[in-house]
C-alpha cells in the first residue's frame, strides 16, 4: 500500500498503486497507475496510461494517449493524440506531426504539417502545409502551400501559390499566380497574371496583362495591355496599349496609339494630341527616318517615285509591315532590301512563297506560310551555320525564315539566296549590292531581265553567282572579275553581250565557268590560262573567234591540270569558229 504521505526522494521501484498525495521528486520510471493529483515536477518518462489530472509541468516524452484535462504548460514534444479540451496557453513551438481531428480553439501559431480535418476557427498564421479540407473560416493568413479543395470563406491575405479550385467568394487582395478556373465573382483587386479564361463578370480593376479570351463586358477601366481578341463591347477608357483586332463597338475615349485595324464605328471625342504607334515616335517622325536612311540604299527618285519597287517595298515597311521595325535596328535596311526584291521580281506571281493578301490577319498569313515549301539548304563548301525557313515573304517574321532565303546564325545578315525555276520575273535590283554578307546569289530558270548591277562586284564575300536560263542583257560587270573568293560563276543561257575581259585571270579560286548560248564576241583572253583551279568551262553557243589559247589548253586534265571539261564553237562548220581541236584542248563541240 502506498505511504500517506509522499518520500522526499523517489523509489527505484514504482508503486503498485498511486500515493494519496504526490512525491516532491517524480520516480525515475512511471507508476502502473497515475496519481490522483499531479506531481509537482514531470517524470522522466511517461505513463502508460494518463492522469485524471494534468502535471503542473509537463513530461519530457509524451504520453501516448491524451491527458484528459490540458497541462498549464506544453510539454516539448506533442502527444500523440490530441486533447478533447485546448489548453489554456498554446504551445511555444507548433507540432511536428498533426492532429487527426481538428482543435476546438485555434493555436496562436501553425502546425508544421496540417490537421487531416480542419479547425472550426482560423489560425492567426498560415500552416506550412495545406489542410487536405478547408476551414469553415478564412486563415488570418495565407497558407504557403495551396489546398486542393477551395476555402468556403476568402482569406484577408492572397495565398502565395494559387488554389486548384476557385474560392466561393473573392479575396481582398489578389493573389500572385492566377486560378486554374475563373471565380464567381471578381476580386476587389486585380491579379497579376491573367487567368486562362475570363470571369463572367468583369473586373474592377484591369489587369497588367490582358487574357487570352475577351470578356463578354467590358472593364470598367481599361487595360494596361491589350486584349489579344477584343471584346464583344467597347470599354469605357482606352487602352494604354492598342489591341491587334479592333472592337465591335468604339471606344468612349481614344487610345494613346491605334489599333492594326480600324474600329467599325469612330469614337465619340477626338484625340487631343497626335497619335503615337511605335518605336516611341509619331508615325510621321518614324517615316521621315526610315525614308532619310534608306535614301542612302536607294535612288532616292525611284524611292520616292509612286509605283516603283522601291517606293512599293518602302510603303510596305511603313504602313503594312506588321514586324514594326524601327529606324534604330540595323537589320531594317536588310528588310527592305528584301522587300524590294520581292516587288522587282515579280512577287505576287511567283509559283511559291508569294506574300499574304492580308498583312494582320493571322488566318491569311497561316495559309500563305503553308503554300511555300522553298528551303534554301543547298550546300555550303565552308559549312557555317544558317538560318532558315519556309515562310511567306513579306509575312510579319524576320525576314531570315522566307522561303528562299538563309541568314548568318552568328549574325543574321543575309547568306543565300536560292531559287530555281519558281516563276521569278523582273529584274535583279542593285539594292543587293548592300548585302555585305551575303555569299550564295542563285536565281536560275526564270524570266528575270535587264542586266546584271555591278554593284555585285562589291559583294566581296559571293562564292557562287548562278544566274543561268533567265532573259538578262548587256554585258559582265568589270566589278564582277574583281570578287576574290568566287568559286563559281554560272550564266549560261542568257542574252549576254560584249567581251569576256582580261580581268577574269584574277578570279583565282574559279572552279566553274559556264558562258555558253549568249551573244558574246571577241575572243578567248590568255589570262584564263591563270586559272589553276578551273575544272569546267564552257564557252560554246557564242559568237567568239580566234584560238583557244594555249595556256588554257594546258589546263587540261589530259597534261595533269583540273580543267576536265573545255567546250566552245569549235567545230569546222560554227560561224563564227574558235579554233580548239578534241580531244587534244577541247572536249567537245556541242553546236
Amino acid at each position: 500500500l502506498p505511504s500517506l504521505k509522499p518520500s522526499n526522494e523517489p523509489s527505484a521501484i514504482p508503486s503498485s498503486e498511486p500515493s494519496a498525495i504526490p512525491s516532491l521528486m517524480p520516480s525515475s520510471e512511471p507508476s502502473i497507475i497515475p496519481s490522483l493529483k499531479p506531481s509537482s515536477e514531470p517524470s522522466t518518462m511517461p505513463s502508460a496510461t494518463p492522469s485524471d489530472m494534468p502535471s503542473l509541468l509537463p513530461s519530457l516524452t509524451p504520453s501516448s494517449e491524451p491527458s484528459l484535462i490540458p497541462s498549464l504548460t506544453p510539454t516539448s514534444e506533442p502527444s500523440a493524440m490530441p486533447s478533447f479540451t485546448p489548453s489554456s496557453k498554446p504551445s511555444h513551438v507548433p507540432s511536428f506531426m498533426p492532429s487527426s481531428n481538428p482543435s476546438l480553439m485555434p493555436s496562436s501559431k501553425p502546425s508544421a504539417k496540417p490537421s487531416l480535418v480542419p479547425s472550426l476557427k482560423p489560425s492567426s498564421e498560415p500552416s506550412v502545409m495545406p489542410s487536405l479540407l478547408p476551414s469553415s473560416q478564412p486563415s488570418a493568413m495565407p497558407s504557403s502551400v495551396p489546398s486542393s479543395d477551395p476555402s468556403a470563406m476568402p482569406s484577408s491575405g492572397p495565398s502565395v501559390m494559387p488554389s486548384m479550385l476557385p474560392s466561393l467568394m473573392p479575396s481582398f487582395m489578389p493573389s500572385t499566380m492566377p486560378s486554374f478556373k475563373p471565380s464567381s465573382e471578381p476580386s476587389v483587386m486585380p491579379t497579376l497574371l491573367p487567368s486562362s479564361k475570363p470571369s463572367d463578370v468583369p473586373s474592377f480593376m484591369p489587369s497588367f496583362e490582358p487574357s487570352s479570351i475577351p470578356s463578354s463586358k467590358p472593364s470598367s477601366e481599361p487595360s494596361a495591355m491589350p486584349s489579344v481578341m477584343p471584346s464583344s463591347l467597347p470599354s469605357f477608357g482606352p487602352s494604354e496599349v492598342p489591341s491587334l483586332k479592333p472592337s465591335s463597338g468604339p471606344s468612349f475615349m481614344p487610345s494613346v496609339t491605334p489599333s492594326i485595324l480600324p474600329s467599325l464605328k469612330p469614337s465619340f471625342m477626338p484625340s487631343s494630341s497626335p497619335t503615337f504607334e511605335i518605336c516611341g515616335m509619331s508615325k510621321d517622325d518614324r517615316r521621315f527616318a526610315i525614308t532619310s536612311t534608306l535614301k542612302t540604299v536607294s535612288d532616292p527618285v525611284a524611292l520616292l517615285t509612286n509605283g516603283t519597287a522601291q517606293n512599293t517595298a518602302l510603303e510596305w515597311l511603313l504602313e503594312f509591315d506588321a514586324f514594326n521595325i524601327c529606324p534604330d535596328d540595323p537589320k531594317f535596311v536588310q528588310r527592305y532590301i528584301m522587300a524590294v526584291f520581292y516587288f522587282s521580281t515579280g512577287g505576287g506571281s511567283w509559283n511559291e512563297c508569294n506574300a499574304p493578301s492580308n498583312f494582320s490577319d493571322p488566318i491569311n498569313i497561316d495559309q500563305a506560310n503553308a503554300s511555300c515549301s522553298i528551303f534554301a539548304d543547298g550546300f555550303d563548301v565552308f559549312g557555317r551555320p544558317t538560318v532558315i525557313g519556309s515562310d511567306a515573304w513579306l509575312s510579319p517574321s524576320n525576314e531570315c525564315f522566307w522561303g528562299g532565303l538563309a541568314c548568318s546564325q552568328d549574325t543574321l545578315c543575309v547568306d543565300r539566296i536560292e531559287f530555281e525555276n519558281y516563276g521569278l520575273s523582273g529584274t535583279l535590283p542593285v539594292e543587293l549590292g548592300n548585302l555585305t554578307g551575303l555569299r550564295y546569289l542563285i536565281v536560275e530558270e526564270g524570266t528575270t531581265n535587264g542586266t546584271i548591277p555591278s554593284e555585285y562586284g562589291l559583294l566581296s564575300d559571293l562564292v557562287i553567282i548562278d544566274l543561268n536560263f533567265n532573259e538578262l542583257t548587256g554585258s559582265i560587270p568589270e566589278s564582277i572579275y574583281d570578287l576574290p573568293i568566287l568559286f563559281q560563276l554560272d550564266l549560261n543561257d542568257n542574252f549576254l553581250t560584249g567581251t569576256i575581259s582580261q580581268s577574269i585571270g584574277n578570279l583565282q579560286f574559279l572552279q566553274l565557268l559556264q558562258l555558253q548560248v549568249n551573244q558574246l564576241t571577241g575572243t578567248i583572253p590568255e589570262s584564263m590560262g591563270q586559272l589553276t583551279y578551273l575544272g569546267v568551262l564552257e564557252l560554246f553557243g557564242n559568237q567568239l573567234q580566234g584560238s583557244m589559247p594555249p595556256s588554257v589548253c594546258q589546263r587540261r586534265d589530259i597534261n595533269n591540270g583540273m580543267l576536265d571539261k573545255l567546250t566552245a564553237d569549235c567545230d569546222l562548220d560554227d560561224i563564227p569558229f574558235v579554233n580548239c581541236s578534241v580531244p587534244d584542248c577541247c572536249t567537245d563541240c556541242p553546236f
